[in-house]
């Protein structure tokens, strides 16, 4: 501010400014009084205190020499807490009375050093003359019985003498004393009340000398404001666009346009933090983008043309009520451009656009362009894929995902939602397993998801019909992809041409090769596979879709829990890759044997064990009663698992689940045999 505007300033509110430097003034000078006063009489406080304590003092002095008398009457020792309670107390008692003299530090109530203030008044000097007239010879008679323990009788016959020749009159002064201080105190109290009577008189005069000037002053600038404001609202109420002004604390200024509110759906109050509004509409790290752009406009080292592009606040998306209960989406865009008073950055005017037309038609071409893209990176991952074996995928998945949804329809009762939850888990549990045999990538995804969702209804208590209706949503979205993926086959009429089941047994084992890999190299493990299914085509369809879903799951198992990670099986002197071996062979009386091993791990029961008590699914002494074949055949139970993750392939507690319930469609006989770090094999016996 210039010299020439400080003395407009002065000349304008001079009065005012006159009465405020008064009223500073009388208050100051009535605190310093005050805090003077108060310290005077925090000095009487004490000199009481000490002077009622010289009381008690002086008695507890006499009556120690009155035991020391008796105890050596009797013939006894003196003890030594009382020579020192004698000591203790003529000490306390004479620093005290050099201290009423002088002024000086002494030990308090409760022990700890005090400054005690010499006395000043006239009837004090007095009273403190009178006691140490009397204290002072018999303080000297004490001498001999304070210094040595080799007092005479003599000695302390002359002071006990003494003490009760003068102990009345010592103690008379004593109160005198203790009176004096109190009256005293009184006395600057009384003046303190006086001085802050007197005070807040001169501060209501002045006070209401400034409620006068002040007022004349409001009532005309209070009058050219309402023209300047009456103008400014007609602006605000016509403009489209939402403007307000921001302040470096960034508060919202008290004039913004009325469409405003409209624009970012919430109402807006003059002075409101601008910041917490912003937190609820734009994420925390948008949130903390914008306001380092904004200290950086109101910094002013920085042109503003060179920051507008780091403008994070540019097409936000917000939810805007129409009123009505009803929301909607738009897009705004927040501009800031500075506002200088002589020379200095005093305030950011924001200027809030509506993008919301130009946002979504952006966005419906980025949408396009994606989808395309998605499509097309579909259609190379179906051009890998045995064009029989998919289409045999689409069919199993579509009759799959209409069963989920007949039993969603169909379900009844807390136990048999529950029911329902885990039966289609499985189904879902076993089309992901085709999807990443497959390599499908999509609906893996898909099924991921579902699963996820799954869980959540598993984990709960109780399942009620109202946890199933979020379920059909994923079911749609999947149909939906099977209908997109048949029309994209479709379009490729070469690929049409070629849609014929062809070498079933090949493309399954070379398909659970690629999922081995995947699902190792998701676990950071190494796998070989050597599957001969060649059997398999001969089997009926029903039945081989079933060893199909046992096969998928038990590889998936033996890649995520029974092979070890490379270094792991180095260090036991085992091949860096884990080996799987899975066959299908004819077995004794006509019948055939499904096997799966692998050199890993081992299944350890005591790792059951742990996993099943930190499931809660049973307690200690549940497990106690039963043996290790007991335990191992929990791994079948549904959502359990010894993972410690969730991941795509291990963790739900379905794909041992899906096995169980397989083996029991096929009747089929299941052997389990395992032995720690060496193999785990699994064999399922059954007939056509």
């Amino acid at each position: 501010m210039t010299n020439k505007a400080s003395a407009t300033y002065f000349r304008k509110y001079r009065e005012i400014i006159v009465a405020v430097a008064l009223f500073l003034a009388f208050d100051i000078s009535i605190l310093i009084l005050n805090f003077y006063t108060s310290f005077q009489i925090d000095q009487d406080a004490v000199s009481i205190n000490l002077s009622g304590r010289q009381r008690y003092v002086s008695q507890r002095v006499a009556r120690t020499l009155l035991e020391i008398d008796a105890a050596l009457v009797a013939g006894k020792p003196v003890q030594r807490a009382t020579l020192d309670e004698l000591r203790n107390g003529a000490t306390i008692f004479q620093a005290s009375m050099v201290a009423f003299r002088h002024g000086g530090v002494v030990p308090g109530g409760d022990g700890k050093p005090v400054r005690l203030e010499a006395v000043d008044s006239a009837r004090g000097r007095e009273l403190q003359a009178k006691a140490e007239a009397l204290w002072n010879p018999y303080y000297a008679l004490l001498q001999p019985i304070l210094e040595s323990d080799n007092f005479t009788p003599a000695q302390l016959s002359a002071a006990l003498a003494y003490s009760q020749a003068n102990n009345l009159a010592l103690l008379n002064v004593a109160n005198d004393f203790v009176t004096e201080a109190q009256a005293l105190g009184a006395s600057r109290a009384s003046r303190l009340r006086t001085i802050q009577t007197v005070g807040i008189a001169l501060s209501l005069l002045n006070f209401a000398y400034t409620v006068f000037a002040s007022l004349r002053h409001l009532f005309a600038n209070d009058r050219k404001i309402e023209m300047a404001q009456k103008e400014t609202a007609e602006i605000l109420d016509t403009v489209k666009e939402g403007l307000f002004l921001l302040d470096p604390a960034f508060r919202i200024g008290s004039q913004f346009s009325t469409s405003l509110g409209a624009m970012l759906g919430r109402p807006v109050q003059a002075g409101a933090n601008f910041r917490d509004m912003l937190a609820s509409m734009v994420p925390a790290d948008v949130l903390a983008l914008a306001v380092d752009y904004i200290d950086l406009l109101f910094g002013d080292h920085v042109k503003e043309a060179l920051v507008g592009d780091l403008n994070p606040l540019t097409s936000i998306e917000v939810m805007v009520s129409d009123g009505n209960g009803a929301t909607a989406r738009r897009f705004l865009t927040l501009q800031f451009n500075r506002v200088r008073d002589e020379g200095k950055i005093t305030h950011l005017l924001v200027t809030v656009l509506d993008v919301t037309t130009q946002m979504v038609l952006e966005r419906a071409l980025v949408e396009a362009k994606g989808k395309a893209k998605a499509e097309m990176e579909v259609m190379l991952d179906l051009l890998k894929i045995n064009p029989g074996t998919l289409n045999m995928f689409l069919k199993s998945a579509e009759r799959t995902l209409l069963e989920i949804n007949e039993l969603l329809g169909t379900a009844g009762g807390t136990l048999d939602y529950r029911r329902t939850v885990n039966t289609v888990f499985r189904k879902i549990h076993t089309l992901k397993g085709e999807a990443a045999t497959l390599g499908i990538d999509m609906f893996e995804s898909l099924a991921q998801q579902f699963e996820t969702l799954l869980a959540r209804l598993r984990e709960k208590g109780d399942v009620s019909g109202d946890d199933l209706l979020a379920l059909p949503f994923p079911l749609e979205e999947f149909l939906q992809r099977i209908t997109m993926v048949r029309s994209l086959t479709a379009r490729l009429a070469a690929y049409h041409d070629a849609f014929a089941p062809a070498s079933d047994s090949d493309a399954f084992a070379d398909n659970l090769a690629s999922l081995a890999q995947r699902v190792a190299s998701d676990h950071g493990k190494q796998v070989n596979l050597v599957a001969e299914l060649d059997l398999m085509h001969a089997l009926p369809p029903k039945m081989r879709a079933e060893l199909k879903d046992i096969t998928i799951q038990l590889l998936r198992n033996a890649v995520a829990h029974g092979i070890e990670p490379a270094p792991d099986r180095e260090a036991q002197s085992k091949p860096a890759a884990g080996r799987i071996h899975v066959t299908l062979k004819p077995s004794e009386a006509g019948e055939y044997e499904l096997t799966m091993r692998d050199d890993g791990r081992g299944l350890s029961p005591q790792v059951i064990r742990e996993a099943l008590l930190r499931s809660g699914r049973y307690s200690e002494e549940q497990l106690a009663e039963l043996d290790d074949r007991q335990v191992v055949m929990r791994i079948f139970e549904p959502g359990f698992s010894t993972a410690k993750e969730v991941s795509r392939d291990a963790g739900h507690g379905v794909g041992m689940d899906v096995v169980k319930h397989r083996i029991e469609q096929l009747g089929a006989r299941l052997r389990i045999s395992s032995r720690a770090r060496e193999y785990t094999q699994f064999s399922i016996q059954f007939a056509i």
